[in-house]
């Protein structure tokens, strides 16, 4: 990785020289001023420009709020660089070690904080406020302590002491990154709301477009019971996704439209407005076609056309029309008709789910709010998962400004992150071997 160290420089000299050599060691690439000054005051926009560059950040904070840069600080005086707009920075007033940590949440870098442990003994001229004799030092400690307040609310913030303390922290911090940073995290795709009943004019529309999206790449499919699902559609559905796509899994959830400010005050609530995923269950499409599939005679019929009917097929949309006319000759329902389907379906509900799959639906899907901090229980719990595809509820950034923050349930290819978490391995084993 790329990673951006920042701190006030004096004060944490030796400290940022063993945090950057461990992370060097290590393999990563470094940034940091010490590249390109002799000083402590490094041109503002020149560090914006590195944060941009970088792939993560690692921030050191002791008892210094460091350089506030005067860089066309006069209005009457045009700036000499162009400033990038960080948000929560107001030039003139917040330090520059202050701004790379904003600009790395606005770029939402992973962040790894390390902050000097309150009870460590500390050179008193090397505290705000004591160290009067020096350039523009602030008369109190108040803007540290309010920074380093902030860190502690708003990110899980390691303590540090020596040197030698900082760099152990940092090398396992950094290694969790990197593992976290193997979390794929694969969207399952939903399928629309005219999958699960057949629609009056063009009844296969959603499931042929539902199965030909997923095709070899997606891993699981999401319907909602927020809409109507027939059983039996279900059952089709399945089927389809064993015969022509790469998808095994069905997550079950049920949404509901949040409050949020672009919808206050509407009767009817957007399309866009953002709304929260409630996890019902997911499903083996193999559980669906043993479990259903034993209820009703029309589904036998139309499961023992599909094993006498050749798997090989030039075009999906071609084949997928035809699987749907056997699907209605099983029912013996007329071309845009499924009276006879409709009469033998049953709706779906998540009651009934429990009642017909009982253990084969997993109901307990992982929590982890933030996959960038995912710790290493997080990744033992996956690991450990009873199913080789990991239902994750988590955190999603809403599309439009001012909009919530919603929770998802997307899934995890649990095979995939052990073959990325053993390249890891085996690379950085590498780099030491190396190193040594």
């Amino acid at each position: 990785m790329r990673i951006f160290v920042s701190s006030s420089f004096e004060d944490l000299r030796e400290h940022r020289s063993a945090a950057i050599r461990v992370l060097r060691q290590l393999g990563h690439e470094v940034l940091a001023m010490e590249d390109m000054i002799a000083g402590s005051a490094a041109p503002l926009a020149k560090v914006i420009e590195m944060v941009d560059r970088s792939e993560a950040y690692v921030g050191i904070f002791a008892w210094r709020y460091g350089y506030i840069t005067d860089e066309a600080a006069d209005p009457q005086k045009p700036a000499l660089i162009n400033i990038p707009v960080v948000g929560g920075a107001i030039h003139g007033q917040t330090s520059i070690t202050h701004y790379e940590y904003l600009r790395a949440v606005q770029r939402k870098l992973p962040i790894m904080a390390f902050l000097l442990d309150e009870q460590y003994p500390w050179p008193p001229h090397l505290i705000d406020g004591h160290d009067v004799m020096r350039a523009q030092a602030p008369k109190d400690a108040n803007k540290i302590r309010a920074l380093r307040q902030m860190l502690q609310q708003e990110l899980v913030v390691s303590w540090f002491t020596t040197p030698t303390d900082l760099e152990a922290r940092v090398s396992a911090a950094v290694t969790m990154a990197g593992l976290t940073r193997q979390l794929d995290l694969q969207p399952a795709m939903a399928l629309g709301p005219n999958a699960g009943t057949p629609g009056d004019t063009s009844a296969g529309y959603g499931i042929t477009k539902a199965i030909v999206a997923a095709g070899d790449n997606q891993r699981a499919l999401k319907l909602d019971l927020a809409t109507t699902w027939w059983s039996t559609r279900l059952y089709l559905i399945a089927t389809l996704a064993e015969r022509l796509t790469q998808a095994r899994r069905i997550l079950v959830v049920n949404t509901t439209l949040t409050k949020s400010p672009a919808a206050a005050g509407l009767a009817v609530p957007t399309t866009a407005s953002p709304v929260e995923e409630r996890f019902v269950g997911q499903l083996s499409v193999s559980a669906i076609l043993s479990i259903i599939g034993s209820r009703l005679p029309q589904l036998n019929r139309f499961s023992q056309w599909l094993r006498e009917r050749p798997i090989e097929y030039n075009a999906v949309d071609a084949e997928i029309h035809e699987l749907l006319d056997g699907w209605s000759a099983a029912f013996s329902d007329q071309l845009g008709s499924h009276a006879n389907e409709e009469a033998a379906k049953v709706d779906i509900t998540a009651e009934l789910l429990r009642r017909w799959f009982g253990d084969a639906l997993l109901q307990d899907p992982m929590h982890i709010a933030d996959l960038q901090r995912a710790s290493v229980v997080d990744l033992l719990r996956l690991l450990d998962y009873p199913n080789d595809y990991v239902p994750v509820l988590t955190r999603h950034i809403a599309a439009q400004e001012g909009e919530p923050t919603i929770e998802r349930v997307d899934v995890v290819d649990k095979s995939a992150l052990n073959a990325r978490l053993a390249r890891s391995y085996l690379l950085e084993l590498m780099d030491r071997a190396r190193i040594i």
